[in-house]
């Protein structure tokens, strides 16, 4: 259909709409994933929204296509699971709670109408409000709660679907241009809201579809994404070692008797679906016996079996019992890495600025290691609601510690002491945490004044507190600057992180000199492996 004809009534939405909706949708976040990437607040290309939910919408669109001959609610709740299990980052969390909500909005529906769609939008915006624990408006949020609104305003005067997503467009893209309006720091540094704008392109990828206007001719490299989400992250499994998931269809499934069945062969159970037709996925040690029951009760499908087995850890077993408490870190680099292994982590996994794990990363991490009772270390400010989402999900008892730099994990976790009880580990890393200052060279990838600071694409800024402090041409001079910014008199010990582009040599030059600024405190050096930040810098 050409864009001027006039379009037909849509009087409902079908499983198979439905279905087209989401993957025209997702495409459309992933062809303009570049371009949400570079409006960031601060001026550094860390790869953070786009990538985000590209990442987290390539789940979504795996789950769905795997399904064979799927209902409405199947598929809807499919497309829940799917961003919930490879939501990445902020914006990629909250984007799979708005799906979250929305498929609670219409369960048990065969098919859509406008005020249904307009119902279940407004679950997602309590989902989505839920799932931040401190709402910023002139965000996603503020973008899907006006869409929310406008939808249930338009769907009281038509009933054509066509006419509600143009309402509910029109009304993404008012609020979009609104943001920096709400949002100081947008307007400060001359962009609207990445997230907001992405939730725009996923409206906008749907009503392209239905006006039949073909996206550009580019191709969406699917095959790179899927690559990078299988990326292996640091976890492993004693016993429970094969991640295992299939669809079961039969003709009475009982999710009740599904999930105590399965409970006897393994945890980290998660099933959804219904009488005719479920997701399955679970942690066992005999894949074999769950595959051979899960054939007893009907038709499988779409079966997948990884060993998470990819890091040891017996070297941290409890030979006289068992381990009160274990730790999970996510860090930015291999030097990070080697640094929190070494001060009593159990488990590392691979993530930061430039590399957000999904909820799902977490969740085998958290079943992997040895303790009952799991302390979190998300170590980014980005990765602290997939960690947050990780521990509902987990079948552990586990504490989410807000730190957000690798400066503060490994000040939590030298507090840290294997034979105290849980509580007390908790009160001590996080007190620890807060005692340690945090601050990092980054390379600006375009021209802005912010807070001030006047900065100049490619040169050094020092970032501390969230706020450019400091801007120059001279990694040097920004070092030194960010370093008299943090410092008080009663500080004693500065601590350098250099990253995987700087030299040993050349960072040891930049230990010097600082040593020789504050002759009478500690200038240590440590190779952190960072990509996003030149060097991460602490001072306590």
């Amino acid at each position: 259909m050409k864009p001027n004809e006039k379009k037909k009534t849509i009087a409902y939405l079908s499983a198979k709409r439905f279905k087209l909706c989401i993957l025209a949708g997702a495409e459309s976040v992933f062809k303009n994933r570049d371009h949400l990437n570079k409006i960031n607040v601060f001026p550094v290309p860390d790869g953070d929204t786009g990538s985000n939910l590209s990442m987290s919408l390539m789940s979504v669109v795996r789950e769905i296509e795997a399904l064979q001959d799927p209902s409405l609610e199947t598929i809807v709740k499919a497309t829940a699971w799917g961003a919930l299990m490879g939501a990445r980052g902020n914006s990629g969390i909250i984007f799979a709670q708005i799906l979250s909500g929305i498929a609670e909005g219409i369960e048990g529906k065969e098919r859509l109408s406008a005020k249904d769609v307009a119902l279940s939008f407004s679950y997602a915006v309590k989902k989505a409000y839920k799932a931040i624990l401190y709402p910023t408006e002139g965000t996603i949020l503020t973008v899907v709660r006006e869409i929310a609104e406008a939808a249930i305003e338009a769907a009281e005067n038509t009933s054509d679907l066509y006419f509600l997503l143009h309402a509910m467009v029109t009304a993404a893209r008012t609020s979009v241009e609104r943001t920096p309006e709400m949002l100081p720091k947008l307007k400060e540094a001359g962009v609207i809201d990445a997230g907001g704008l992405g939730f725009l392109y996923f409206l906008e990828g749907m009503l392209r579809l239905v006006d039949g206007i073909a996206m550009d001719d580019t191709t969406v490299d699917n095959e790179k994404m899927l690559v990078d989400m299988q990326k292996e992250t640091s976890t492993s499994q004693p016993s429970n070692r094969y991640c295992t998931e299939f669809i079961l269809k039969g003709s009475q499934i009982s999710e009740d008797h599904l999930k105590k069945d399965l409970s006897q062969k393994g945890d980290s159970i998660v099933v959804i679906g219904d009488s005719r037709l479920a997701r399955v996925h679970i942690h066992t040690g005999q894949p074999q016996k769950v595959l051979e029951y899960a054939f007893s009760l009907g038709q499988v499908s779409s079966i997948k079996v990884d060993d998470m087995l990819t890091q040891h850890t017996s070297r941290f077993v409890n030979h006289k019992g068992a381990k009160t408490s274990s730790v999970v870190a996510i860090v930015p680099g291999d030097g990070f890495k080697e640094i929190f292994y070494n001060a009593g982590a159990e488990l590392v996994v691979d993530g930061g600025a430039t590399e957000n794990p999904s909820t799902m990363d977490i969740v085998s991490a958290i079943e992997a290691v040895e303790s009952s009772n799991v302390v979190i270390l998300p170590n980014h400010k980005n990765i602290y609601p997939a960690a947050l989402k990780a521990a509902e999900i987990a079948t552990k008892q586990v504490t989410v510690l807000k730190t957000s730099t690798p400066s503060e994990g490994i000040s939590a976790l030298l507090a840290y002491m294997d034979d105290a009880p849980f509580e007390e580990n908790v009160s001590r890393m996080d007190m620890a945490s807060r005692q340690v200052k945090s601050g990092e060279i980054l390379v600006a990838s375009r021209d802005v004044t912010l807070g001030g600071v006047d900065v100049k694409t490619n040169d050094f800024i020092g970032v501390y507190r969230g706020e450019i402090q400091c801007s120059s041409a001279s990694l040097c001079e920004t070092l030194q600057l960010l370093v008299k910014c943090m410092y008080e008199p009663s500080d004693e010990i500065i601590t350098l992180y250099f990253g995987e582009i700087i030299r040993k040599n050349d960072a040891e030059a930049m230990q010097s000199i600082l040593q020789q600024s504050f002759p009478d405190k500690s200038v240590e050096l440590y190779f952190g492996g960072q990509a996003h930040a030149q060097y991460i810098v602490s001072v306590e």
